[in-house]
């Protein structure tokens, strides 16, 4: 079936299912949005500083804490 048969058989449909289906389709065009805008990207170690320890067999418990949140 085509978007154009989907179209036409639509258009056939009485006027209280043609707010249904735009109801119904809002509402999936809705979550599919609010699912791909409520999903920000972390990044935990942007904005600290750079820091190289003098010995590197040390643990950097900064590090580990940022990557914790």
């Amino acid at each position: 079936m085509t978007l154009q048969d989907i179209q036409s058989q639509i258009l056939k449909l009485p006027t209280q299912d043609k707010w249904q289906l735009v109801q119904t389709l809002l509402n999936a065009i809705q979550q599919d949005t609010t699912a791909s805008i409520t999903a920000p990207k972390t990044y935990p170690l942007r904005g600290l500083p750079i820091t190289i320890s003098e010995n590197f067999d040390d643990p950097m418990p900064e590090l580990w804490e940022a990557l914790a949140e």
